[in-house]
């Protein structure tokens, strides 16, 4: 995990505060950087929450790919969720590496938690996360989100997560299931767009 200090670049720290990544240490190291350190490691998902808990972007991102996401319980869940000053850069990679890999029994207890809160950033991060689910959404799962967005403000990130959500599960969620709601219909026009519909 030394080297991930050795990849330091300046000028990336400098943009991504100009962009208003603040609050913890950051070391300017890229993403693919920080996966392939962290591949080399393995998985070692008690060390993983260790390194979650500290104040340093490189290694919150690389305690994602050392988790096991077998391993979550309910009981972790929040640590992972809401840690101090989470980022949409680290609840897209919370996503994509770990809460879309978790157990189906915790991720519906994880849609029924995070997703019926009334933090848009945890909605931001259910959304994303069950675009990069592998297997088909549970009945309860898809009833869940269904019932949801017709609550969900029409705001830009959530329009996004929609969208990528709709987009990659296209065929398993029509378009005739958005809301008819200023976000739904966002969401419909750029999904209609994109697919010449």
């Amino acid at each position: 995990m030394g080297r991930l200090r050795r990849e330091m670049n300046g000028d990336v720290v400098e943009r991504m505060e100009r962009a208003g990544v603040k609050g913890v240490l950051n070391y300017g190291v890229s993403i693919p950087t920080i996966r392939q350190i962290a591949r080399e490691e393995g998985v070692d998902h008690p060390f993983a929450r260790f390194l979650y808990r500290q104040q340093v972007r490189e290694l919150r991102m690389a305690a994602i790919h050392l988790a096991d996401p077998q391993a979550l319980t309910s009981e972790e869940l929040e640590e992972w969720i809401e840690p101090s000053l989470p980022t949409r850069e680290l609840y897209d990679e919370l996503a994509f590496r770990l809460l879309s890999r978790m157990p189906e029994t915790l991720l519906e207890e994880f849609c029924h938690r995070w997703l019926m809160a009334e933090n848009l950033d945890h909605n931001y991060l259910v959304l994303m996360t069950l675009a990069r689910v592998a297997k088909p959404l549970s009945g309860e799962v898809k009833g869940l989100l269904l019932s949801r967005l017709a609550t969900l403000p029409n705001e830009p990130s959530l329009r996004a997560a929609l969208l990528s959500l709709f987009s990659m599960r296209y065929g398993e969620l029509s378009l005739q299931e958005l809301p008819d709601t200023p976000l739904g219909g966002a969401v419909g026009r750029e999904l209609s767009d994109l697919f010449g519909l």
